[in-house]
């Protein structure tokens, strides 16, 4: 998205094409323009600070200024603490994050309200952006806001989270989570016959999978990390409540620690993958008794590793990269579907629960 940013001036100075775009932007028409023809840009044969042209805007400001006595010179100075590929970087970035908040018909206000960096994250993954990319246009925002005095939005714990996942994502493994979408549900739902050991596995397998996806459930949620080591989130059979038209799952806590959240599930239209269809059909041949809500025929709950060991098969038999999926990739699809659909922040805020 173009904001009326030169393109020579792009071209020989991100930094002051940063700063022309930032300065559009609601209560920010007090940063300073660059110097001269070329703004500033002193790589571009522009003025040094002590230099006559351009000294007026050089010199001390009467009035209190965000940056100081000397704002261009701080801004000169600025500039040069950054390779101009930083800038460039960090000018994509926020040119990127603007179209974004433009397309999602979001308020053009700073600080950036944290929402908005979360769903800009999760929107820049669904689009199979690099890892590094987006930690570097995020580190970007963080910058541009501790710059103009305001609270860095990459604070929040929740975006600390996403961005630290980003992280062990550029590592050797190259982990890469991509969304399940209800067309990867779809193909994973048809592999279970082939991939589970009896007609019960299908029928748990089939509950998780639905559940998991409308549900936009996590994997502490829905399975114990060792056969005898249960995380306090993991849901039991107490926690659901089965009626005509709907499935309710009572959380023991939020991923904030909020408690008791309550997942309200519907039926869908399409039977193959309705949730609410699929765990009348799994509660009706789970064995009885109180326990962990998904367990095996004998009566254990499904471990992590379990789960894994289906899913990957299941998604290698759909023609899929296992190792391009993961254990949040069941919710990371829920949140990009929601977004994708057009949900205003606050209904995609509550799905994925961010607070």
């Amino acid at each position: 998205m173009q904001r009326g940013v030169d393109e020579p001036l792009v071209a020989s100075s991100p930094f002051w094409a940063l700063l022309a775009l930032l300065r559009r932007e609601p209560g920010m028409g007090w940063l300073p323009h660059g110097l001269g023809g070329c703004r500033g840009s002193r790589a571009a044969g522009g003025v040094e600070a002590g230099s006559r042209e351009g000294a007026g805007e050089l010199h001390r400001v009467p009035e209190k200024h965000p940056l100081g006595p000397w704002p261009l010179k701080s801004l000169l100075l600025l500039e040069d603490s950054r390779d101009s590929h930083l800038w460039q970087v960090y000018y994509e970035g926020l040119k990127n994050f603007l179209a974004f908040r433009e397309g999602m018909f979001l308020s053009a206000v700073w600080p950036i309200p944290v929402d908005q960096v979360r769903e800009f994250l999760v929107v820049m993954e669904s689009q199979d952006l690099p890892p590094t990319k987006i930690i570097m246009y995020m580190e970007g925002l963080s910058f541009i806001s501790r710059m103009v005095d305001l609270p860095d939005p990459l604070q929040d714990p929740v975006i600390c989270h996403m961005i630290s996942r980003l992280k062990h994502r550029t590592g050797p493994s190259n982990d890469k989570y991509s969304p399940v979408t209800i067309e990867v549900l779809r193909s994973l739902l048809g592999t279970l016959e082939s991939v589970c050991s009896c007609p019960y596995e299908c029928i748990l397998f089939r509950a998780m999978f639905t559940v998991a996806f409308f549900g936009a459930l996590r994997i502490e949620e829905m399975v114990a990390n060792h056969q005898n080591t249960a995380l306090p989130e993991l849901l039991y059979l107490s926690d659901l409540q089965l009626t005509e038209g709907s499935a309710n799952l009572c959380l023991h806590t939020s991923h904030m620690g909020q408690e008791r959240f309550l997942i309200q599930l519907r039926l869908s239209r399409e039977m193959w993958v309705c949730p609410v269809e699929a765990l009348r059909i799994y509660v009706a041949a789970r064995p009885q008794g109180e326990g962990p809500l998904f367990v095996h025929s004998d009566g254990m709950a499904v471990t992590k590793r379990e789960f894994l060991t289906v899913f990957r098969r299941a998604l290698g038999l759909a023609g899929l990269p296992p190792n391009q999926y993961g254990v949040h990739s069941f919710w990371l699809g829920t949140v990009v579907t929601a977004v994708s659909h057009g949900y205003s922040h606050e209904a995609v805020n509550r799905i994925a629960r961010w607070w």
